[in-house]
């Protein structure tokens, strides 16, 4: 039977190699960060801040006059939703954090297209 992640005493340490190697909480394996207790929060909060970066280097494309909506979407797909789903599929969906996700990519979305939050179509 497997068990979970975070359950059982906490090894003091490993020895590779007859290096020690202190155990860890959390860490970034293959671009997600991993934590020890199973729970995706602390990956969401980091994917959440890597996007709000990526928006903002961003920013002279969303206000170019010169693209269209559709190429602005796409490009907001590409370059943008990519960082904020990555590893998506392998997070612990709670409702309290899709709501989060969902309020960031709505508030992306209106960046992307030069919409303010007080404006209602």
């Amino acid at each position: 039977m497997p068990t979970n992640l975070g359950c059982g005493p906490r090894p003091a340490a490993v020895s590779v190699n007859g290096n020690l190697a202190e155990p860890e909480d959390t860490f970034v394996h293959l671009g997600s960060l991993q934590s020890s207790d199973g729970y995706c929060w602390p990956d969401m909060k980091r994917r959440i801040g890597l996007t709000a970066t990526a928006m903002s280097s961003l920013h002279r494309i969303w206000h170019d006059k010169c693209l269209s909506i559709p190429m602005k979407i796409r490009l907001f797909q590409a370059l943008v939703l990519s960082i904020l789903l990555y590893a998506y599929e392998t997070w612990t969906h709670r409702i309290t954090d899709m709501k989060t996700l969902e309020v960031f990519y709505l508030k992306c979305l209106r960046q992307t297209l030069g919409v303010r939050w007080h404006q209602h179509i």
